[in-house]
């Protein structure tokens, strides 16, 4: 037989092998809902799912629509740090048209829900603020979300809802973060989409001291996001930071020079240099890692007294400095 023939017939067996695996039905799909909420889902009808799919799902609760955001097909349900939380929830079907213009009503009552809702919280005189209402696709559950400045008792309240809707009611109270996040607040100040609303799954606490690592302005208002609390990217380089300066004298330490005392007041971690400040002669100098690292070895430098830092305070689940109320 002919050799190319023979390469060119196994080269088609492999090309159908691959497309095979490529178009096998994926085993778990990510799915993510109205407010950016994401859940993992089992295929069990090994539908041929892709990104941007919008299908039925079968959830504890009933049936909810979402759109297809990961898929994945190996036998770990894990998607970006997020597990298959109970195995009824499946994949029923892709959404048809009929499916889409009953999601679409559904999002179009929200508005008047969020109103209505807020108009009753006055009436029953509780101190809150409904953001948000989520009708699941089959309208057997109503959830409603709201922010308020403490823990509340809304049981008169959601009898009222109950009763108005003529459905479960589900009242959910968010933070600040959560809130922003449901409500897709836009642009941050670095020009691109927030993170929450573009691929932060997971909120983390970020205090002032990530910043105060960083060198940054521990101007609490320059350093909060759209939510008004302290931008979840505080954390991005946080560890890259922590790690670098682990390698020099902290901020504040005394240097002795051979032209007398100077304080360290900058690092940077990108050029390996220190900035070093005499107070008595007003001038600054500039020294590498290497160099400081002699005075280090030379006992020459006096590490800062950590009792005379600002003191810290915690405002809504922040860490902020003092002198920043």
């Amino acid at each position: 037989m002919n050799k190319k023939y023979i390469e060119s017939e196994t080269n088609t067996e492999k090309n159908k092998n691959t497309d095979k695996k490529k178009n096998y039905p994926p085993k778990f799909v990510m799915v993510e809902f109205k407010g950016h909420r994401r859940q993992v889902f089992l295929n069990s009808n090994k539908l041929n799912l892709v990104k941007g799919n919008k299908v039925l799902l079968q959830i504890e609760s009933g049936i909810d629509l979402g759109v297809v955001v990961f898929t994945k097909n190996s036998d770990s349900s894990e998607i970006c740090n997020k597990t298959l939380e109970n195995d009824a929830n499946i994949v029923i079907k892709i959404a048809d048209n009929l499916d889409l213009d009953k999601d679409f009503l559904n999002r179009y009552d929200e508005p008047d829900i969020v109103y209505k809702s807020n108009e009753l919280a006055q009436d029953f005189e509780i101190e809150m603020k409904v953001v948000d209402a989520e009708w699941q696709f089959d309208r057997q559950k109503l959830t409603i979300f709201f922010t308020a400045p403490d823990r509340i008792d809304f049981r008169e309240l959601v009898k009222e809802l109950a009763r108005l809707f003529k459905t479960r009611i589900e009242l959910r109270q968010i933070n600040s973060r959560e809130e922003t996040r449901r409500l897709g607040s836009g642009i941050g100040c670095c020009g691109q989409p927030i993170c929450c609303t573009s691929f932060l799954f997971d909120f983390n606490q970020v205090t002032i001291e990530h910043a105060k690592l960083q060198q940054l302005s521990s101007n609490v208002t320059k350093l909060s996001g759209n939510c008004g609390r302290l931008k979840c990217c505080l954390l991005f380089e946080y560890e890259h930071y922590a790690s670098e300066l682990a390698n020099y004298p902290p901020i504040n330490s005394i240097v002795e020079l051979e032209d007398g005392k100077a304080i360290l007041n900058k690092i940077d971690i990108f050029t390996h240099t220190v900035t070093l400040y005499n107070s008595v002669e007003k001038k600054t100098k500039t020294m590498t890692q290497a160099e400081l690292t002699k005075y280090s070895k030379n006992g020459k430098i006096t590490y800062p007294d950590i009792s005379e830092e600002k003191t810290i305070k915690t405002i809504d689940g922040d860490i902020v400095l003092e002198d920043d109320f």
